[in-house]
């Protein structure tokens, strides 16, 4: 059981009790909506030669104009033209994948990404699907995870601040600090497809959930114990 999630576990050098940050939103329905807009993200971006998810790509068509567009086109094309697609960016290459979709690889293995991430999923209980679980830096599963933080908000779990607060550190510790340059890098090897439509698409997401979450959130600076 969590108690107490705080920024102690992820950013390094503050002290203990320094801020206290308080969020100010309407859980019942922004975290319902959100969790919904993660899941669909996930699964546009999960390999199609691991899971076939384009059935429940179309169930999920009532979001947003731009999201329920690539929804209906990945959810009505050929599962072969996915998988090409997709391997094609983000899986193989003679010198490995032309974008790799997993933090690890786009940070060049940067020290403790893996085990930062692992972490996370950890301490709130997220368990990785065994098949899966070489590899807990894949974006698709980093914004499954951002579903399960949302779900569990949206539930009115106890701790629920804790889950809140979790949503913003993860976004700005992992999501934040590599999707804009992978779409980028999508966009320059293979401008207007469909997959560099759906991660431009992520990217503006991201940025636009993350300004929105800041701006639910105070913090409060504390004084210091005696």
């Amino acid at each position: 059981m969590m108690h107490g999630y705080s920024m102690n576990m992820t950013a390094a050098g503050r002290a203990p009790g320094a801020t206290r940050r308080v969020v100010n939103r309407d859980t019942a329905t922004s975290a319902a909506f959100r969790c919904l807009c993660y899941a669909a993200f996930s699964e546009l971006l999960a390999s199609p030669h691991e899971v076939d998810a384009r059935a429940g790509l179309l169930a999920r068509v009532g979001l947003t104009d731009a999201l329920d567009a690539l929804l209906s086109e990945v959810g009505a094309a050929e599962l072969q033209q996915l998988r090409s697609e997709y391997s094609g960016l983000f899986e193989v290459g003679s010198d490995g994948p032309p974008v790799p979709i997993r933090e690890d690889l786009q940070t060049g293995q940067r020290s403790g990404t893996r085990e930062d991430v692992v972490r996370f999923y950890d301490y709130f209980g997220y368990v990785l699907d065994e098949k899966f679980a070489w590899q807990p830096d894949h974006l698709s599963l980093q914004l499954e995870f951002m579903h399960y933080l949302c779900f569990r908000e949206s539930e009115q779990a106890e701790e629920v601040l804790s889950y809140q607060l979790a949503q913003l550190d993860f976004a700005e510790r992992h999501l934040l600090s590599w999707v804009p340059r992978f779409a980028a890098q999508v966009e320059t090897h293979a401008p207007g497809s469909l997959y560099a439509r759906v991660v431009g698409a992520l990217r503006d997401f991201l940025a636009e959930d993350f300004a929105w979450q800041t701006g639910t959130i105070t913090v409060n600076e504390q004084p210091p114990s005696r």
